[in-house]
Formats: C-alpha cells, sequence, structure tokens
C-alpha cells in the first residue's frame, strides 16, 4: 500500500507519504521509510509510534486523529519541525515531555477548533502556558504564533482589552440622576465623562479588532492552502 500511495518501489528512496484516512492501525514496515521526510497518518487508528523512531529525516508529521497517547519513539526524531497531534488520547504534561528533546520542533498542534479536534490535556484552562514553558523553543502552538511579529499583536490586544475594562467605571454624578435615563441616550454618559485619553484608547482598539479579524482571515485562508497542499504533494 505504501509503494502504490508514494508512487515509489523503493521504501528508502520514499521522501512524502500520506496515508491518511486508510484504517491503519499498526505501521508495520514504516520504519523502513529512512527517507521520509513528511508523513501523514492523520484519521487513522495509530496506538503505538515505536515504528517511528528510525524516521530521523522527518521534517513534518501528521498523527492528527488517531488514539495516541503515549508519544514514546518520537523523542529520536532530530529534524522534526512541525508536529500535528490534535484529536488524541494525551491527557498530561508529561506525555509531552519526550518532546522537549527535539531542538528544531516549532509548531505543535494539539487542537484543532476549526475540525473539532482536541486532547484531554487541552481542558485544563493553563495548558498553553505549561506546554510554552516546557517546550519554550516553540514557535506556533494550536495555530497560533507565540513570538515574533505576529505574537506582539495578540499581546498588544490584550494589555489594551485589560486597560479598557480598568477605566471603564460609571461616570461620577450619572448615579444620582434617577430618571435621566429616559430622556437621554444610554450612552450619553459615556460620551460625556470620556476623557481624550480613554478615546484614543477606545479608537485604537476598533482599529486593532478590525486588524485582527484581517490577520485571522488571512490565516485561516493561509492554513486552508498548506494543508491542501500537503494533503496533494
Amino acid at each position: 500500500m505504501m509503494k502504490s500511495q508514494s508512487r515509489e518501489f523503493d521504501l528508502e528512496s520514499i521522501h512524502s507519504l500520506s496515508l491518511r484516512s486508510q484504517n491503519i492501525s499498526g505501521l508495520g514496515c514504516l520504519g523502513e521509510c529512512v527517507g521520509l521526510e513528511r508523513l501523514d497518518l492523520s484519521f487513522n487508528d495509530v496506538t503505538k509510534l515505536f515504528s517511528l523512531a528510525g524516521l530521523t529525516n522527518l521534517v513534518y508529521l501528521n498523527l492528527a486523529a488517531n488514539r495516541i497517547s503515549s508519544l514514546d519513539g518520537l523523542q529520536s526524531l532530530d529534524n522534526l519541525q512541525k508536529l500535528n497531534l490534535a484529536g488524541n488520547l494525551i491527557g498530561s504534561l508529561d506525555t509531552l515531555r519526550c518532546l522537549s528533546c527535539l531542538e528544531k520542533l516549532r509548531d505543535l498542534r494539539l487542537q484543532d477548533t476549526t475540525s473539532g479536534l482536541s486532547n484531554p490535556i487541552c481542558m485544563n484552562v493553563t495548558y498553553k502556558s505549561d506546554v510554552t514553558t516546557m517546550l519554550p523553543i516553540l514557535v506556533i502552538l494550536d495555530g497560533e504564533r507565540l513570538k515574533g511579529r505576529g505574537s506582539d499583536l495578540f499581546k498588544l490586544y490584550e494589555q489594551l482589552d485589560e486597560e479598557l475594562k480598568e477605566s471603564n467605571e460609571t461616570p461620577r454624578g450619572a448615579e444620582d440622576l434617577g430618571g435621566a435615563g429616559s430622556w437621554v441616550p444610554s450612552d450619553f454618559w459615556d460620551k460625556r465623562n470620556t476623557s481624550p485619553q480613554k478615546a484614543v484608547l477606545l479608537d485604537a482598539e476598533q482599529q486593532l479588532r478590525e486588524l485582527l479579524k484581517n490577520c485571522e482571515d488571512l490565516s485561516k485562508s493561509a492554513a486552508g492552502k498548506i494543508q491542501e497542499w500537503e494533503e496533494n504533494r
């Protein structure tokens, strides 16, 4: 099956292989494909990864939507840069600890909200900070950039949002006017008591929201194109 999927006859000469949705549970002789650089095993029934230990040339590995609870076997993949584990049975941080020795790993996915794929570990509200603390070399986690220009934008938004919450207090004197709300617009007191600084923040927030929306749309479009390209290689 691997030969027909890759259109190669020598297992060692296979560099890219897609075995997506093939009802695979055992990896058999896959470990003999030592030349593999890209491997897609998504949407199968894989549980054990020991057979992948010898694929040290792997750069991209997609294991999404399987039944994996242990990552033993991946710690030897020294060249691995991108790993998709969304939709498996990974329940603790200790399970991911073996990835800490992969010095080239930059992109890790544990959940994919667009596809509805996740892991039990993702139910922990602190899992992202826990993972990034354990794997500080990561640049992207779950499709979100942690370092670089994109990450600065998200941090700026969070800081701005917090400042707006702190400054959003009831205007002095407005609470004593009883029925004033019946003859003035509902946002009258907000506008009347908006300081120049807060007005700037509100305007900046609006622009930032629009920018983030555009970035999100572009990111989704790019991710879709990349995934389509990877699946058709």
